[in-house]
């Protein structure tokens, strides 16, 4: 079954996103920074959750959550503190362990 590319996550909506952002670069420029974003499992969001007995693991909804929101203003830091943001683009995957991590490609407008 082949899922159209308005069914976020399918193979042609990953496609149409990666096509999006190549179509940045190839516009606009080369990237300025490349940055990776961590999940940390003790940070205090995610521990203040755990049950006696558990880790990050044991609660993968509350992980994911606490690493959109501190996803979310790593990218405002990065929009107040470097100026004009021309473009910034980020995947999200997650380690072996299921910790989610963010890479993060960005060009900074030096005008």
């Amino acid at each position: 079954i082949e899922l159209p590319a308005s069914f976020t996550g399918s193979r042609r909506w990953a496609s149409e996103q990666t096509a999006d952002s190549l179509a940045l670069a190839r516009l606009d420029g080369k990237a300025s920074l490349f940055a990776t974003m961590t999940c940390n499992p003790n940070w205090p969001e995610i521990v203040e959750k755990l049950r006696p007995g558990q880790n990050a693991s044991d609660i993968p909804m509350i992980v994911a959550r606490v690493f959109k929101l501190r996803l979310q203003h790593f990218h405002h830091l990065l929009r107040t503190r470097l100026g004009r943001i021309v473009y910034i683009v980020h995947v999200v995957e997650f380690q072996k362990r299921g910790l989610p991590h963010a890479h993060i490609v960005l060009k900074v407008c030096h005008a």
